[in-house]
């Protein structure tokens, strides 16, 4: 990869750690009729009685 792509994607990167996509909609609503959840909500209640 080159030096010039390499320093756009780490970019992009950044940005995103930063917060640039951190938006909501309301699609799962609209689809489920329920609230939507976060990531970390997902993962817990999922993971519970694994391992």
């Amino acid at each position: 990869m080159g030096r010039e792509f390499a320093e756009t994607v780490a970019g992009v990167d950044r940005a995103i750690s930063e917060g640039a996509e951190d938006r909501a909609t309301d699609v799962v609503r609209r689809l489920t009729g329920r609230p939507p959840h976060d990531f970390r909500t997902v993962v817990a209640r999922e993971s519970t009685g694994l391992g």
